[in-house]
C-alpha cells in the first residue's frame, strides 16, 4: 500500500488475497505464538512440527514462505532447507531459520545452504517483518501494515453528502493509511487527517495516492490510499507503537 520507502507504491489492491506461510517447529509455544504474529501481518498460516510433514504440506501446495527452527523430529530444520534447496520444484521458495538453538557455525551452514535470513528466538515483530519483506517482495515495505478499522476525518471533501459520511481507516502504517470511503478524493489531493489512537487526536497532513470507486461486478472496498506528508515524531511515535501493540497483543514472548 502506502508503507513502501519513499516514492514507492505498491500496486496490490487494499483486499489483496493473503499470502500463504508455512511455519515448521517443534515447539508448540512458539508454533501459536509465531502463527499468531503471522497471521496478524496477514498470512494465512499453515503449521507442521516436523520436517516430514512440512514436506507433504510443500508438496500438495508451495508456500510464498518457510520459516522453520532448526531442531525438529528426525529430520532437522538444516536438513530440510539443503532438501528444499536441492529440489528443483521448491528451490525458489525463500526460507527463514527462527531458531532458539542456532549459534555461529549453524547460522553459517544455514546461510551458505541458501536461507533467506537466519533468526534468533523471540525475534523482534519488526525483525522477523522486515526479514519476510526482504525474502518475498521484490520492492520490500518498509514499514509494517496493519489490517484494523479506525475512524477517521479527512478534510477537503469534494461531495455535499462526504461531510457527513462515517468513513474508516482499514489499513495503517506509519507512513499512511487506506481509508473506506464512497467518497475518494481526487489523486494528488492534500487533505488533513484527523485520527484518534487511545484516545489520542493524530492530526497529519497527506496525499491522495490513488484512488477506488464504486463500481458494478468489482469486490474492493471503494476508497483512497494516503500517504503521509507531515506528522509529528510524537504522533509518528504512537502510531509505531499502536500498530506493534496491535501485532503482539495477548503475545507473550519470552
Amino acid at each position: 500500500m502506502i508503507d513502501r520507502a519513499a516514492g514507492e507504491q505498491d500496486s496490490s489492491a487494499p483486499d489483496k488475497k493473503k499470502n500463504y506461510a508455512l511455519l515448521v517447529d517443534s515447539f508448540v509455544r512458539d508454533l501459536l505464538t509465531t502463527g499468531l504474529i503471522l497471521q496478524r501481518l496477514d498470512y494465512d498460516v499453515y503449521i507442521a512440527n516436523s520436517g516430514e510433514d512440512a514436506l507433504k504440506i510443500i508438496n500438495a501446495a508451495a508456500p510464498e514462505l518457510v520459516i522453520t527452527e532448526l531442531t525438529l523430529m528426525q529430520m532437522s530444520g538444516l536438513e530440510l532447507l539443503i532438501h528444499l534447496k536441492h529440489t528443483a520444484a521448491t528451490k525458489a521458495i525463500p526460507i527463514i531459520i527462527h531458531t532458539s538453538s542456532g549459534d555461529q557455525k549453524s547460522e553459517e551452514h544455514c546461510r551458505a545452504s541458501g536461507c533467506a535470513a537466519f533468526l534468533k528466538k523471540p525475534a523482534e515483530v519488526d525483525a522477523l517483518y522486515s526479514a519476510i519483506q526482504l525474502a518475498t517482495k521484490s520492492t520490500p515495505r518498509q514499514f509494517i501494515r496493519l489490517r484494523t478499522l479506525l475512524p477517521v476525518r479527512v478534510g477537503g471533501h469534494t461531495s455535499p453528502d462526504a461531510a457527513t459520511s462515517v468513513e474508516f481507516v482499514s489499513e495503517l502504517s506509519e507512513n499512511g493509511i487506506f481509508v473506506r470511503t464512497l467518497h475518494p478524493r481526487p489523486v494528488n489531493s492534500v487533505v488533513p487527517v484527523n485520527l484518534i489512537i487511545h484516545s489520542m487526536a493524530i492530526k497529519v497532513k497527506a496525499v491522495v495516492l490513488r484512488s477506488f470507486t464504486m463500481k458494478p461486478g468489482l469486490f474492493k472496498d471503494p476508497g483512497m490510499v494516503l500517504k503521509f506528508i507531515e506528522i509529528a515524531n510524537t504522533d509518528r511515535e504512537l502510531l509505531r507503537n499502536f500498530i506493534k501493540g496491535q501485532i503482539m497483543k495477548d503475545i507473550s514472548i519470552q
